[in-house]
């Protein structure tokens, strides 16, 4: 690529046009490595993409197991069953500790069950 007087590396010699050449030669070589960076950029972009879409996958996946959890203890605790009519919904925090309730209630049957039994 010749110099031209417009360009703002042109030079006056020809030294210094076999220069600008070869500053043109080492900056398309240059261009190869700024295009050999983005072609790399673009699959490290991917690879933060897929790594945030595997994230937001486990994350979903494991609020999922979390909201299955919270049901299942909503159905196996008698404190925590709502009829159909209520209309609202128990709170995660009630949720828990109606169980932890009726968790000691059960301990508390168990133990004196076993008391009477051995009396």
């Amino acid at each position: 690529m010749k110099a031209e007087p417009t360009s703002p590396n042109w030079r006056v010699g020809s030294n210094l046009y076999q220069t600008n050449s070869n500053s043109n030669m080492s900056s398309s070589s240059g261009h190869e490595d700024e295009d050999s960076d983005s072609k790399n950029c673009e699959p490290q972009m991917s690879y933060k993409e897929r790594r945030r879409e595997a994230h937001t996958q486990a994350e979903q996946k494991r609020r999922d197991a979390i909201k299955k959890g919270y049901d299942s203890l909503q159905d196996l605790v008698p404190t925590c069953q709502q009829s159909e009519t209520s209309g609202y919904k128990l709170s995660k925090a009630t949720v828990l500790q109606k169980s932890i309730d009726y968790i000691q209630f059960l301990l508390q049957q168990k133990k004196k069950q076993e008391d009477e039994r051995n009396a």
